[in-house]
This record gives structure tokens, C-alpha cells and sequence, in this order.
């Protein structure tokens, strides 16, 4: 849409009237940025008045933006690879090894190519001829209690999920058994027919199973439990296409074409409940946060429940929340894991949440390794200035939730799968962060925000206590294909460049194939996803690692 020297462009999933890109223009006008990203949907927005460009993604990130200076002067792209390509970019091997060692949070306007930058979600990319600035686009307004933010949540969530029922006359759903997909599938049945389709097999959670056809049969959805086997375990079959970039998904390509194979072509729009999880509820970084906002009382309260529940001494656990708390505990606390990683020394798991989680990965860094690790932790510590925890551990799993979905998109392509996901909406991100972390989190009940929300949903789903998991076919997928992960240890770029010792990490591999319960999956997963992505782009061991 344009108008007098106004331009508006808005792609992807989204519902906006004409009349709403009408006042989107004198938005524009205003240079009211923010107000851009209020429609319902996830989508991507351009707008230009005057020498005044505006691009933004959705909040999560799964519409995804990059940016960087090229010789014509700065360009921006919804790929990263896009503008590595054109730069003749590799890859930043030290920045991927960091994000195995200690997690992604820490580098949030960084992308895993060497001068390409990531617009993180939440903001938004404005170009003018002196120049660009990020701009914060959040906006989540003033922060409501639980109770007063909840029915908003509740209309939020229905909203998205009717809006993407109505894109067909049918739609095809995941149904896990747990709250999120169970409650998108109930809404959904409301306003169309749905086909809902499980993972099954011997190694799947049988309450999980129990529960989805519970649902299943409440909202009177076509169900289809698929038959699992030896070829859906992790790392058994290969990956259809390669990712966009490092995914767990890809370790998992033969369980997602087993049970979505019933609904590949089926319907132009797949439901899932990905991302619920981190906007429904929060983790224990809400005690930082209220200590951070003074109430130490009740911090101290939730605190000692929390341990309790855990059979844990309170006391530790309460000091540790009040140094985390301080003014400069974030940069404290990455000066730490920089200094014991130099060391070679992995961080005791911490019983509660904290700024900087340095995993077992750490001991199978080199020394060129430890030194590229610690220097980009010491940097990220410097460089952002104090910021509430709560908010923080919210918008950092939401972008890596929102990464996840963008990342994994090529895979569901190629399955003829288009996923879409109503808890990374714009307005029900919204609606949910407006309630802080603290309010969002109730120790001893789970994810007391979707039944207050939805009142409407069975309470024998809503009162679910427990969630099943994957791990058993991670093991045995480790287990039954060691030979080959053994291979991909051994070629990866992240080992041949020096940055990370392939007999630590093999080692690690032998533990888990053996059953070793201190075994590092998760770390283990992560490397293989790196190493998967680097390999399936022919991506060499020359790009990127570097102080």
C-alpha cells in the first residue's frame, strides 16, 4: 500500500483489514515503528517515508532479519545466508562453539556468519541516509497481574488459533498429549475439522498417549498415532533438506516424517503448540527479578518453596538469587564462566536459574578453543548493560524458540508440512509478557496461565502435571548409529579447526551409546545439529574462528 510518498508492505501470516493498513500508513507517517506490529499474525513488515526505511520480523523471530554493510551500503535479508553469500561470508565457528558451551543468549545481535547481523526479535531495523538504528518495538505497555492480564492471553490465544483455522476448510494438528498442542487442537475443532497426528511406538510416553486421545476424541478430531520403530530414533535417517541453521530437528528427521505423514498436502496450514512453554509460564530467574524489583520478602518465600520441593537447603539457593540480583551480577557472572573457562573448567550445575551456564562442553574445548569462548563471553558481559532477569530469560527463550521454528522451516517443506504457530503470535506474545515473569510463574502448579486463560478447557487437561520427552530416543539413537556420529566428529569443522577436541567429545558419545546417566545429551545434540548444518552447507573449517 502507498500514499503520497508512503510506502507499507506486510508479508507472511498476518490479518489486517485495509482500513488497519490505512492507519498503518499514517503509522508510518508518525514514524510510530511499533505500531506496526500489533496485527494479529506473524509477518514481516517494510515501510519507507521520506529517506526513512523501516523492516521488522515478528516478536519470537521466526520471521527472521539480517543485515549487514556490503559495497552498495547496508543491506538487510530474511536469511542469514543470504547476505553471507553475497559478502562471500563464512562462518563464525567461535561464536557456534560458544553457544554449545554456554547457550545463545548471551551474542543476541549476532548471527553465526561473520559480518552478518541479526535484528533480534523485538526489534526493529531502521535505515536513514545517516545511517541505522535498532529499535525497540516490544511494547508491552504496562505490566498486568495475572489475574488482570489472563483473559487477554485467553483472547489472544483464540484468536490466533481461529485465524489460522479459517485459512482452510480443514487443518491438520500436532497433538503431544500436553497443554499447549491440546489446547490448540480443542480451539481449532471449534471452527473447522481437524487431523490430529502423534508420535507413537515403544519408546514414546504412553501418558502422553493417553492423553491425546483424550483430547482427541473431547474435540472430535480425526487421530492418527503413528507406528515409531528403529528409523524414527535420533540421527537415524537423514534430514530431506538442509536448515537454515542449526537445529535439533535435524537429528529427528525420521520420527517427523513418520508422524506427519498422514497430513503431508493435507491441509495448507499445520497447528502446533510450539513455544507455549516460554509464554505461558517462566523460570526461576522470576526470584532474581523480584529481588531486582525490591520484594525480597516474597522472593525469599517462592525460594524456599521451590527448594523444599526439591528437597534442597534454601539457604544456598537464596544466596546465590541475591549476588544474581545485583546491579552488575549479569557482567559478574560472565567475567566468571570467561575466567573458569579459560581454565578449562566446567561450572558445577547450578540448582537455580543464573545469568551464565557453562555446560560439560567446556572440557572438550582446546586451549585455542577456551580462549575464543571465554573472550566472546568477557565481551558480552561488557556489553550489555543491567536489565530485569525475568524479562531477559523471556525474550531469550522466546528468540531461540522463534529461531528454532524459522530454522527448521525447510525441513517441514520438504514432509509438504507448512507449521503454524498460535503461541508465537504477535498478540499473544504480547498479551503474555505483559504479565512479568514472577506473575507468570506459581510454584508447585504448571502453567497456572493457561487455566486461567481458557476456563473454558477441560480441567483434567489443565491440571496435567508431567510431560513426557524424547530423550529415550536420543539415547538409542546415539546408541544404534554411534558409528556414524563417530565419523561426524571427526569431520566436522567445529574439530578440524582446533576449537574443540574430537576425542572429548567422542568420549562423551562412547558414555551415552553405554548408558551412562551423567552422559552430556543435550550438549552431544547440540554439537551434532552444528556440525549437521555446517556440513549439509559445505561450509569449511577456514570461515570464521578468530578473537
Amino acid at each position: 500500500m502507498a500514499d503520497a510518498g508512503v510506502f507499507l508492505a506486510v508479508a507472511g501470516d498476518f490479518r489486517v483489514s485495509q482500513g488497519e493498513l490505512g492507519v498503518g500508513l499514517a503509522a508510518v507517517r508518525a514514524g510510530r515503528w511499533a505500531d506496526l506490529t500489533r496485527w494479529n499474525g506473524s509477518y514481516w513488515v517494510v515501510a519507507q517515508s521520506g529517506d526513512r526505511t523501516f523492516v521488522a520480523g515478528d516478536l519470537a523471530g521466526v520471521r527472521g532479519l539480517f543485515f549487514a554493510q556490503t559495497g552498495t551500503g547496508l543491506g538487510w535479508a530474511s536469511r542469514a545466508q543470504i547476505l553471507a553469500d553475497a559478502l562471500g561470508a563464512g562462518p563464525d565457528l567461535g561464536l557456534l562453539t560458544a553457544q554449545i558451551v554456554a547457550g545463545d543468549e548471551h551474542w543476541p545481535e549476532r548471527s553465526l556468519f561473520e559480518r552478518v547481523r541479526l535484528v533480534p526479535g523485538g526489534y526493529g531495523l531502521l535505515m536513514t541516509r545517516g545511517g541505522y538504528e535498532l529499535v525497540d518495538v516490544r511494547g508491552l505497555g504496562d505490566e498486568r497481574s495475572f489475574r488482570e492480564g489472563s483473559e487477554a492471553v485467553g483472547a489472544a490465544l483464540r484468536g490466533a488459533v481461529e485465524g489460522y483455522a479459517a485459512v482452510d476448510e480443514r487443518v491438520s494438528a500436532d497433538l503431544s498429549g500436553g497443554l499447549d498442542s491440546s489446547a490448540v487442537v480443542l480451539t481449532a475443532a471449534e471452527r473447522r475439522p481437524v487431523r490430529a497426528v502423534t508420535y507413537g511406538g515403544p519408546l514414546s510416553d504412553q501418558e502422553d498417549l493417553l492423553f491425546a486421545a483424550r483430547v482427541a476424541k473431547t474435540a472430535g478430531a480425526e487421530y492418527i498415532v503413528s507406528a515409531g520403530g528403529p528409523q524414527t530414533w535420533h540421527f537415524s535417517a537423514r534430514p530431506p533438506a538442509a536448515t537454515y541453521g542449526p537445529t535439533l530437528s535435524a537429528a529427528t528427521a525420521g520420527l517427523d516424517a513418520d508422524y506427519l505423514a498422514p497430513v503431508a498436502g493435507f491441509s495448507s496450514v499445520h497447528l502446533t503448540g510450539h513455544g507455549g512453554d516460554v509464554v505461558l509460564e517462566s523460570s526461576s530467574a522470576a526470584f532474581v527479578s523480584l529481588v531486582q524489583r525490591g520484594e525480597h520478602r516474597r522472593a525469599k518465600e517462592q525460594v524456599t518453596a521451590w527448594a523444599r520441593r526439591r528437597n534442597c537447603a534454601p539457604g544456598p539457593i537464596w544466596r546465590a538469587v541475591k549476588e544474581a540480583a545485583r546491579p552488575d551480577g549479569r557482567a559478574v557472572a560472565l567475567d566468571r564462566a570467561a575466567t573458569s573457562v579459560r581454565a578449562g573448567q566446567a561450572a558445577p550445575a547450578p540448582q537455580v536459574w543464573g545469568w551464565c551456564r557453562t555446560g560439560p562442553a567446556v572440557s572438550w574445548l582446546t586451549p585455542r578453543g577456551r580462549a575464543q569462548v571465554a573472550h566472546l563471553l568477557g565481551e558480552s558481559g561488557e556489553a550489555h548493560p543491567p536489565v530485569d532477569a525475568g524479562e531477559w530469560e523471556d525474550w531469550a527463550a522466546l528468540r531461540f524458540n522463534g529461531q528454532t521454528a524459522r530454522d527448521e522451516m525447510p525441513l517441514y517443506a520438504a514432509l509438504r508440512v507448512r507449521p503454524v504457530h498460535p503461541f508465537l503470535d504477535n498478540t499473544v506474545v504480547r498479551a503474555c509478557l505483559s504479565i512479568p515473569a514472577h506473575e507468570r510463574r506459581k510454584t508447585g502448579v504448571y502453567k497456572p496461565l493457561l487455566a486461567a486463560a481458557r476456563p473454558d478447557l477441560p480441567t483434567w487437561l489443565t491440571g496435567r502435571r508431567s510431560k513426557g520427552n524424547f530423550t529415550p530416543l536420543l539415547i538409542a539413537g546415539m546408541r544404534a548409529n554411534r558409528h556414524m556420529l563417530t565419523r561426524m566428529i571427526l569431520s566436522s569443522p567445529l574439530t578440524k579447526s582446533g576449537l574443540i577436541d574430537p576425542g572429548a567429545v567422542t568420549g562423551a558419545l562412547n558414555s551415552a551409546g553405554s548408558g551412562d546417566a551423567r552422559a552430556p545429551l543435550a550438549a552431544l545434540d547440540q554439537f551434532f545439529a552444528a556440525s549437521r548444518w555446517l556440513s549439509d552447507h559445505d561450509i569449511k573449517a577456514a570461515g570464521g574462528a578468530r578473537c
